[in-house]
């Protein structure tokens, strides 16, 4: 990896060109899903290369028939710095009706060396974010707000709204070892799971407090935690580690932590979404193993994630991965994930109610394994 500051420069959004051709991506994944009340469909993820690195961009979609077709790339944010990479985005719709589309901004490697920390993970990286400012229009005439910066680190799950209408955003400046991290002592970089909130519907932002994962067995991961409000008033953080899944509890909103405990809710060292519903149900969504991404499976709990009930399969194949999530006014839930993104690189779409999940089966309004987008041609 060459590092360069260059990375903290902003990258506005532009309308995807020549270089983002559908043709050129033979690597995708790490989808975001979001909906506005009109009905529109949006989904992000990053393409660009053959695996993580350098040539890594982020990109929008939309469908304006619930997911059964869908545009091609109608923006995208491309970093014109060769060593400057787009990543891990998401995609939210705040209670103030502003759509948000976040990405990680930071210094990649080569392409062509997968697996590899120091080449995708530069020590700072950045989250950044614009605002549709008018979403229900034609795609070509979509307007966005100047990118801005908010925090080191990652966030490709969605922020949390707090019970005082606290924004909670998980941003992650990951604990794992990497080569770059001593560049950056003179920033005074924290590192780890970070709650950063917004008390003013976004007009500012700060770090209230962090989750120190070192200390957890096997070791920390890539972190992407979800915040969770319980019903008495803590705040549960989820974080993905190597064994699984590990929850941290905060009693003064966020701003100190306790240890993490491992769960015995399963994860093969993957993203998961755990949310609460209009019910007051949590969902989970994860893959169904320790070991394989596979089984992905929605399941529903009732007491504030202490147990688990029903069992939905949303795509057993080995290779799917990373959900994301959100539930309408009428209850429909929708989860957006990957499926080979090196060989393929598939983009689905599911669409599923709570009593599918408790039923164990999708009802007739309901739809599994919908493609959003693939990155080769469908043999």
């Amino acid at each position: 990896m060459n590092f360069t500051y260059e990375s903290l420069h902003a990258v506005p959004v532009t309308k995807p060109g020549p270089n983002n051709a559908r043709e050129l991506r033979t690597h995708q994944g790490i989808p975001g899903i979001e909906r506005i009340p009109s009905g529109r469909l949006f989904a992000t993820w990053y393409p660009g290369g053959t695996t993580e690195c350098r040539e890594n961009y982020a990109m929008l979609v939309v469908s304006d028939d619930d997911g059964q077709s869908w545009t091609d790339a109608v923006a995208v944010v491309d970093p014109p710095h060769p060593d400057v990479r787009a990543f891990d985005a998401a995609l939210w719709l705040a209670p103030n009706g502003k759509l948000y589309w976040f990405w990680a901004q930071g210094c990649g490697g080569e392409d062509g060396v997968p697996g590899v920390l120091d080449e995708i993970f530069d020590g700072l990286v950045g989250v950044w974010y614009v605002i549709l400012e008018n979403p229900d229009e034609a795609p070509e005439h979509f307007r966005f707000t100047a990118p801005r910066r908010i925090s080191n680190g990652i966030m490709l799950n969605k922020p949390t709204v707090l019970s005082d209408g606290t924004w909670a955003l998980p941003c992650s400046l990951w604990s794992v070892k990497s080569k770059h991290r001593a560049r950056h002592e003179s920033l005074w970089p924290v590192y780890g799971a970070m709650m950063v909130v917004s008390e003013d519907e976004g007009k500012s932002f700060s770090l209230r407090g962090t989750v120190d994962v070192t200390g957890i067995p096997g070791g920390p991961s890539f972190d992407e935690h979800i915040f969770l409000e319980l019903r008495d008033g803590r705040i549960a953080c989820y974080i993905r580690v190597r064994k699984g899944v590990t929850r941290s509890i905060s009693m003064d909103r966020g701003r100190t932590w306790s240890t993490p405990v491992l769960t015995d809710l399963p994860g093969p060292d993957s993203r998961f979404f755990i949310k609460r519903l209009q019910s007051g149900r949590i969902l989970l969504v994860t893959n169904d193993s320790f070991s394989t991404r596979e089984k992905l499976t929605a399941f529903l709990s009732e007491d504030d994630g202490q147990t688990w009930k029903g069992s939905l399969l949303l795509d057993e194949r080995n290779g799917v991965s990373y959900p994301n999530g959100i539930q309408t006014k009428e209850g429909n839930i929708y989860i957006s994930y990957d499926y080979n993104r090196t060989k393929g690189g598939y983009l689905y779409l599911a669409r599923f109610t709570e009593e599918d999940i408790l039923n164990g089966k999708i009802g007739q309004d309901s739809f599994l394994q919908r493609e959003i987008d693939h990155s080769r041609p469908v043999p």
